[in-house]
């Protein structure tokens, strides 16, 4: 390694001194400026170029992290809501399971619901059965049990349509668990849900007690069995009007029908 002598380091050090002052002087009567804007103009868009590159990579990385997590996030909602409608499924078949035993002497079929009225002008489902499967214009169907859901009324080969009982074009006849006779009349779309009405005036009413179909002779609609749930009186709707001749009472259903996924419709009841 050649080593420098003391002559020709002290000679260096003068000549970067010097070098030095020579470039603050410059500077100072801004003789660098062209030199200074020349390079500023050549390495600035390299650096934001180096910039973008780095904002977008790191934009990028984080779009697509949000991507993966939303669509983790998707996934598991789909998963959890075909658990609960399963659930829910399950629960609904036990319920007509037990229907079943406690009413052997019905012949009942079961069937799925496909989907309801898309125009919402009419509250009714459509189930997969049909003619092919003895299903026929009138019968009733229930559901979580003996309760009361309406009464089919068209029917196809493999599919029918069954009219809600809060439709407004439904009617059954129906009586208070204490006893008392009326006619159910379903209210949708005229702000309630259903009414119990030609009640006697002087009848006893209980808030929350149970209303039923109809099994007495003149008031049993055709093809409905007595004895299923329509609904229960309505705590706060009770009223009485001493100049009527009947009583009417609101009546509250117990059936979820947006969340009904399995009926049954009742081909006979032994009657």
């Amino acid at each position: 390694m050649t080593t420098l002598s003391a002559r020709q380091t002290m000679a260096l050090v003068a000549l970067f001194v010097a070098t030095s002052l020579t470039f603050i002087q410059l500077d100072n009567r801004a003789a660098l400026d062209p030199i200074r804007n020349g390079l500023e103009t050549v390495v600035a868009p390299i650096m934001a170029a180096f910039g973008r590159v780095g904002r977008d990579t790191t934009t990028s990385a984080v779009e697509r992290e949000l991507a993966a997590v939303k669509a983790e996030r998707d996934q598991a909602l789909a998963e959890l809501a075909e658990a609960n409608a399963g659930q829910r499924e399950m629960a609904q078949l036990r319920l007509q399971a037990k229907l079943q035993t406690e009413r052997p002497q019905w012949r009942m079929l079961q069937a799925r619901v496909q989907g309801s009225d898309p125009t919402g002008q009419q509250l009714f489902l459509t189930i997969d059965r049909g003619a092919g499967d003895g299903v026929e214009p009138g019968m009733a169907v229930v559901a979580q049990g003996p309760n009361y859901v309406g009464q089919v009324t068209e029917v196809s080969d493999r599919s029918a349509k069954v009219m809600l009982v809060i439709d407004v074009s439904q009617t059954v006849g129906a009586r208070l668990d204490g006893g008392a006779d009326g006619v159910v009349y379903g209210l949708s779309r005229r702000g309630g849900w259903l009414q119990l009405r030609h009640l006697d005036r002087d009848a006893e009413v209980q808030p929350g007690e149970l209303v039923l179909t109809n099994d007495s002779g003149e008031l049993r609609t055709a093809q409905v069995p007595g004895g299923l749930i329509v609904g229960r009186v309505d705590d706060a709707k009770i009223t009485r009007d001493p100049q009527a001749d009947t009583l009417t009472v609101e009546v509250i259903p117990l059936v979820d029908y947006e969340q009904l996924q399995v009926v049954t419709v009742v081909l006979t009841d032994g009657a």
